[in-house]
């Protein structure tokens, strides 16, 4: 089975949208690594000050920058 990397996002904040709208902003907080028996390893390199002890896998997006 093929490994796809992942991101580790969280929300930090809001930012306005283009149609004027406020959103969250997501915050690339670390990645994936497929580890040599074929599991998964998580590496957080920055955690937002106000954090909320959420994070999310998400598929590396161009769109929201992470």
């Amino acid at each position: 089975m093929q490994y796809e990397k992942m991101n580790l996002v969280t929300k930090h904040g809001q930012v306005k949208g283009a149609d004027g709208t406020l959103r969250p902003n997501w915050v690339k907080v670390g990645e994936t690594h497929e580890t040599r028996n074929g599991g998964i390893s998580f590496k957080i390199d920055v955690l937002p000050v106000d954090f909320d002890g959420w994070i999310n896998l998400a598929l590396p997006n161009e769109e929201f920058n992470y």
